[in-house]
Formats: C-alpha cells, sequence, structure tokens
C-alpha cells in the first residue's frame, strides 16, 4: 500500500512537471534585488553582522504548484566580526517548492585582540610541556571554505490551508570545506575564537527545525538542532579517537521569532551544546592542555552544557 501511494505521488509529481506551462520567458522581468543586513549578538560575548546583495532570477518556472516559484539566487555579501572580516558568495537553485540545492565559497582572515583573549585566527601548536601555543595570524594568512548542500522544507500548511495548520519542518544537510592558507594538513587553527580544533579539511553539517508559525506577532516558535562531525587528517600514528574527534558535536535549543515589520524579523534563541568529558583534564581553560593529548572518558564520553543566548536581528530590504 505504501509503495503504491508513493509511485501515485511521483507520478502525479513527473505529470505536473511535463504538462505544465513553462513560464521561464514572461518571468524573466520579475528579477528581484534586495539587500539583507543580519545581525547576531550572543553571551558569552560574540557579536557579527553581514551584508548581503540578492539577486533572484526565475528559473524553469512552470504553472504548477510545485515549481511556480523555481528560481535561482545569487548572494554576495561580506561578514564583520570584532576579531574577523570574511567575503562570501552562495548559489542557490530552488528547482522544487519545497527543495533548495545551494553551494558557496568565502575567504577571510582575523585578528587578536589580546588583552580580551580573543583570537579571530591564530595557529594551535602544543608546546613541550603539552599546553597550546597559539600564534595570531593577524592578516598574515587567510581562511577559505566552500560549502554544498541541500535544505528540504515542509509545511502542513500546504496540504491543510488555514492559518493555523502552518506545522513546519526544515532541515539542512551539507559538507564544508575549510582552510587556512599556509598551514599543513595535521595544523592546527583557531576560528572566531572557538576551541582551536580546526584542521584543513570537510566537516559534514545537519541542520533540523520542527516549528509552527501562527498568525500573530509571535510568528514562529521551533526547535533547532545542529550537528556536525569533521573528517579531517590526523598525523601518521594519531589516533583521533583519543580526544573523541570522531564523534558527533550537537547543540541544541528553543527559538522564538517575531516580525514587527515586513521587512524585519527578530529571533531570540537558547541553546545547549555536548562537550567531550576527559581523564585527564586538569583545568578549564580551553587552551591550558594541547586538545591532542586529551583522553576521553569511554565509559561516560559526553555531557551537555549552556552553550549561549541571543538575538538575531533579521532585514530585508527590497531594491524594486
Amino acid at each position: 500500500m505504501k509503495k503504491l501511494i508513493v509511485s501515485v505521488i511521483v507520478c502525479m509529481l513527473i505529470t505536473g512537471i511535463l504538462t505544465a506551462e513553462d513560464t521561464t520567458e514572461s518571468k524573466k522581468s520579475d528579477i528581484k534585488f534586495s539587500t539583507n543586513i543580519n545581525t547576531v549578538l550572543a553571551f558569552p560575548w560574540r557579536a557579527k553582522v553581514t551584508a548581503t546583495e540578492v539577486i533572484k532570477v526565475p528559473f524553469l518556472v512552470r504553472n504548477n504548484p510545485f515549481m511556480r516559484g523555481n528560481n535561482i539566487t545569487f548572494k554576495i555579501g561580506a561578514e564583520l566580526s570584532p576579531i574577523t572580516l570574511e567575503g562570501k558568495f552562495d548559489i542557490v537553485w530552488t528547482p522544487l517548492a519545497f527543495l533548495e540545492l545551494y553551494g558557496g565559497a568565502s575567504i577571510g582572515s582575523g585578528w587578536t585582540i589580546s588583552k580580551l583573549g580573543f583570537h579571530g585566527l591564530s595557529y594551535n601548536k602544543p608546546n613541550a610541556q603539552g599546553r597550546s601555543e597559539i600564534i595570531p595570524v593577524n592578516f598574515r594568512s587567510v581562511f577559505y571554505s566552500a560549502n554544498f548542500g541541500a535544505t528540504f522544507q515542509f509545511d502542513l500548511g500546504a496540504i491543510i490551508p488555514s492559518p493555523w495548520t502552518h506545522v513546519v519542518f526544515k532541515t539542512d544537510q551539507y559538507m564544508v570545506y575549510r582552510g587556512l592558507a599556509g598551514a599543513k594538513s595535521t595544523d592546527s587553527w583557531i576560528f572566531q575564537n572557538d576551541d582551536g580544533w580546526n584542521r584543513n579539511g570537510f566537516t559534514y553539517n545537519g541542520m533540523y527545525v520542527l516549528g509552527y508559525q501562527m498568525p500573530l506577532p509571535i510568528k514562529l516558535v521551533a526547535l533547532r538542532i545542529e550537528t556536525y562531525k569533521t573528517f579531517f587528517p590526523t598525523a601518521s600514528g594519531v589516533d583521533k579517537r583519543t580526544w573523541g574527534e570522531d564523534r558527533f558535536y550537537v547543540v541544541f535549543g528553543p527559538l522564538v521569532a517575531f516580525k514587527p515589520a515586513d521587512i524585519c524579523t527578530i529571533t531570540l534563541v537558547a541553546q545547549w551544546e555536548t562537550k567531550r568529558n576527559y581523564i585527564n583534564k586538569t583545568s578549564p581553560d580551553k587552551f591550558s592542555q594541547f586538545y591532542q593529548t586529551l583522553q576521553i572518558n569511554t565509559a561516560n564520553p559526553d555531557s551537555v552544557h549552556f552553550y549561549q543566548v541571543g538575538v538575531i536581528v533579521d532585514i530585508n530590504l527590497p531594491n524594486n
């Protein structure tokens, strides 16, 4: 029965795509330009502002519910934090109403604020005593990344039309390659004051949001879960399972979004994270021991800790 239902849905989708009128030509004049300004403020202290020019071009538009909004979106932007500067370029293709395919790249650099102990972009190397030796880059090198992935989204309100039936689900699945120019494959480095476990290589990321949209000033209440797993190379004879690098890292928490105006969305978030439990860690200072000298507690490898609270202000300004 399940196979029959799936087959019918697939046949309907294919039939709709093949028989629908292609309206791409008539939509060429509907290219949309906009400017997006995204501001993040969080505690423990973190801040960044991203400005992005967005160009949305209709592409393979057909007169059916699945492909009526088909487009390709180009995004060119810059991100500034107190310790980093980064330029970004992304392309998003929406071939179906519930699916996005995307890819992008970025390049940037960072600096250190020594008095505050904030490291935008620095090497993290072990010294003779097994401690982390932090070597600031301070614009002498660049950070770069490339990503590709897909977004799947579902809205119950599209099946049961009503202002009160918008139970939504969204997931992103994507791969990111990150690197520090001039670094060896086994060199560790810090980016945006993180724990300094970065090495040149791939990371697999997942993001999941389950929420309820309402026709109220509070537009969305949701649970968001983020996961990632690294696939960094290690030196010969070194086992990353010793310090738990083979495990998934998880960040999760609720979010509440408000829409005080059509061009503005304000989102409040509170998040927790999983952290590794070690049997030989002697100080809460994340750089007191070089992370590859730590030994994970195999009997109790993970624990949950507070990560951050923050506010995200997203402003979208149409330019036509």
